[in-house]
């Protein structure tokens, strides 16, 4: 928060600076933010104080900046500054909540963190946020009937203490390949038709059982094939070679 030098009616018109703070989800941003893109969570420090909106019933919450609970500091951008402190930050606030950042407004790809600090952040500063913050959720949008509702409406970084969020946050030490086991696909203990209880075996799950039985079918089912090609063609041949030899006695026996 700080004091200009614009003189209005007598009185030193105070202006508050508005910060983006952004985090990491994934260890895949690494590589993804250099491309403009990764999977983000923002939130804007006003006064000291940094908001954000997630799921859960908390709607827009407040924490200490640049520690938000379940995700990595990266970066923070300075937006600008605005014309006010915490009499306009609140009115903006109460706006927000009014017009789809309730307490159970929050949808991942439609209206998470990130939206919310475009909209507090053009509120104050007139101002977006960087686009490739958000890019990610704009591409998922356009697939958003493939996944299931429950991963929309859950945030990876919520407001309440505590809170259980089943967004789970892919970790260095889960995406680390040198140690980790193979993994199949449908894999798991099942029952069978007869309420017998099956599991996979050898590791080789369902999917991959599926595929290998297909090809099997599909390499006996051409073998049959080639061998009732192989037998018409020997059958035509013992025809000709039978009308043949017809032909060539009618021949002789008219000389």
């Amino acid at each position: 928060m700080s004091f200009g030098n614009n003189f209005d009616g007598g009185r030193t018109r105070m202006k508050t600076q508005v910060l983006l703070n952004l985090y990491d989800l994934s260890p895949a941003n690494d590589i993804l933010f250099s491309l403009g893109l990764g999977f983000h969570h923002s939130g804007l420090e006003i006064g000291g104080r940094e908001y954000s909106f997630g799921s859960g019933g908390s709607g827009i919450f407040e924490h200490a900046p640049k520690d938000a609970p379940g995700a990595r500091f990266r970066c923070q951008i300075e937006l600008g500054s605005y014309d006010g402190g915490t009499k306009e930050l609140n009115q903006a606030l109460d706006d927000l909540r009014s017009n789809g950042f309730g307490s159970d407004g929050y949808n991942l790809l439609k209206r998470n963190c990130n939206h919310f600090c475009n909209a507090l952040s053009w509120r104050l500063l007139r101002k977006s946020i960087p686009a490739y913050v958000n890019r990610m959720a704009d591409i998922g949008n356009c697939c958003s009937c493939l996944l299931p509702k429950q991963l929309l409406e859950d945030s990876p970084v919520g407001g309440k203490e505590g809170a259980t969020q089943s967004f789970v946050v892919p970790t260095r030490a889960s995406m680390n390949r040198g140690a980790a086991t193979s993994s199949f696909a449908f894999t798991g203990k099942g029952h069978s038709l007869g309420g017998q209880a099956s599991s996979s075996v050898n590791g080789q799950g369902l999917l991959s059982r599926l595929t290998t039985t297909s090809s099997s079918a599909s390499g006996t089912t051409a073998s049959d094939e080639l061998t009732d090609r192989r037998e018409k063609a020997r059958k035509a041949a013992l025809a000709r070679l039978e009308r043949n030899q017809q032909v060539q006695e009618d021949v002789d026996k008219q000389s």
